[in-house]
């Protein structure tokens, strides 16, 4: 709702009709309310009024339009118009394009030129240009993220998302517009986590090497020989599982092992009843120095670390295998 002292200059406003040259402003006619323009703010501060704000909008060669918002008195100078700019619905808020306004609002800046800065009076009355902050620009594009955020102006926040089958890397998932004009990076901050129908070949772990982490794959064979997921640390396999319908003389076996400096170590193994085209979950997991293996919901043996302290950086799955999902949680 409109306060007591919008409605007062408004009033004003539309009564005296500010000339500028041989136009009249409608001050009605001009004011946008309940609207408001996302994303083009480069500066943002409290205001007494709407013409106050107007006043300063005038005073910036950079603001082509400004928003106002009632209940806080926040004033918000855009560095685009409604021309080439959308505006969204906002409750309590007034939009209006600066050209519509009579430049006799700024007072003394009315005949003071200052391109790219804005005009200022000082104690004495005397108008002058002064530097003006034009805010940071669009903040960073970050791949595979969303961004929320109202402007671009000293201070505000950009607030980014990751896609689905993405997850954030770090817990700041937020950008800040800094005074040297420059968004906070951002770089890598999404990572994939989850990929449905992969082709097979190697997959890096989406935020790093980790010591900790899950990952489930759903897969099943498509021969009757045999299938496999491997992690791993550059060229050595730190942890490998072998599903093997028939092959080298096992049958319906799975079996461990690992494949540091190129040499495989001893390997376990055990009995699984395995069937071509039959949808296995396998999750493997690390965590404590211990790898952990879980096929179909039922853990089958915990496997400590060969290669103590080795972190992997991605894993693969190979031979005669279908998968329909992979997920890696850390």
């Amino acid at each position: 709702m409109w306060s007591y002292h919008d409605e007062v200059v408004l009033l004003i406003l539309g009564i005296m009709r500010f000339v500028n040259g041989d136009n009249c402003l409608d001050v009605e006619s001009v004011v946008q309310r309940d609207r408001n323009m996302e994303h083009q703010v480069f500066r943002k501060f409290w205001s007494q009024s709407l013409y106050a704000c107007a006043s300063e909008c005038l005073m910036s060669s950079v603001c082509l339009s400004f928003g106002f918002e009632k209940k806080t008195r926040t004033c918000l100078l855009n560095s685009n118009s409604s021309d080439t700019a959308n505006l969204v619905d906002r409750t309590g808020f007034l939009f209006s394009d600066i050209q519509h306004w009579p430049k006799s609002l700024s007072g003394r800046c009315a005949i003071v030129m200052c391109p790219n800065t804005r005009c200022e009076v000082t104690r004495l009355g005397l108008a002058r240009c002064a530097p003006e902050f034009q805010g940071c620009g669009h903040p960073p594009e970050v791949s595979d993220a969303n961004i929320t955020y109202d402007g671009h102006y000293e201070g505000s926040v950009a607030t980014y998302s990751c896609d689905p089958d993405y997850r954030a890397c770090y817990n700041n998932v937020t950008s800040t517009c800094q005074s040297s004009g420059a968004w906070e990076s951002l770089v890598g901050l999404c990572g994939q986590s989850r990929w449905y129908d992969p082709i097979k070949g190697r997959y890096s772990f989406p935020c790093g090497p980790s010591s900790k982490f899950r990952l489930v794959v759903n897969g099943k064979a498509t021969e009757v020989t045999r299938w496999g997921i491997g992690i791993k640390k550059q060229a050595d396999t730190l942890f490998y599982v072998e599903f093997r319908l028939d092959y080298k003389g096992d049958s319906n076996m799975t079996v461990v092992n690992t494949k540091i400096d190129d040499n495989w170590g001893t390997k376990e193994s055990f009995d699984l009843n395995l069937a071509v085209e039959k949808t296995m979950e396998v999750q493997i997991t690390l965590g404590d120095g211990e790898y952990g293996l879980v096929i179909d919901g039922v853990s089958t043996h915990n496997f400590k670390e060969r290669d103590p302290g080795a972190i992997p950086d991605s894993f693969l799955f190979v031979d005669d295998v279908s998968v329909s999902m992979i997920e890696l949680m850390s």
